[in-house]
């Protein structure tokens, strides 16, 4: 059991490994930008909500306003989101541009990729074993939130 237990763990740690590596790589998406996994997916989230306040999209993204903020600023240098007054002034949402748009689709191809591959385990699964990983992954996301929260 012991033994068992630590191969699952440096599984685990190989995943978030891997992981860290491909997020730290940044990639063209057909704008000649070259976009971290952090700015592509908060691309892909306003891209799928359509406009979108700050406040909602960090709670999406389960990070907090200011990492948000930063991230906000990178973009709309690069000139892919856009930030739009509303007639509460305390409020802006936020929207892609047309380039904005074109890194959406071009990283669509990837999810789709993704999405490919996981499909694939999803439908091997038995129901029992997809309730153990939900359960697994609820259980780390509560443990990380909790260790984040403690830094």
């Amino acid at each position: 059991m012991e033994k068992e237990l630590q191969e699952l763990i440096d599984q685990f740690l190989r995943i978030l490994h891997l992981y860290s590596v491909i997020t730290r790589k940044p990639k063209d998406y057909g704008t000649g930008d070259l976009l971290y996994f952090t700015e592509v997916h908060t691309i892909a989230m306003i891209g799928s909500k359509g406009e979108i306040n700050v406040t909602n999209l960090a709670g999406l993204m389960g990070v907090t306003k200011g990492a948000i903020s930063q991230t906000i600023r990178k973009l709309t240098a690069k000139g892919l989101i856009l930030r739009k007054s509303t007639d509460n002034r305390k409020e802006v949402l936020l929207a892609l541009t047309e380039k904005g748009l074109r890194v959406f689709k071009g990283q669509a191809s990837f999810r789709k990729e993704l999405f490919t591959f996981a499909g694939t385990l999803y439908r091997q699964a038995k129901p029992g074993d997809i309730d153990t990983v939900k359960r697994l992954f609820n259980a780390i996301v509560r443990n990380m939130q909790e260790r984040i929260n403690n830094l």
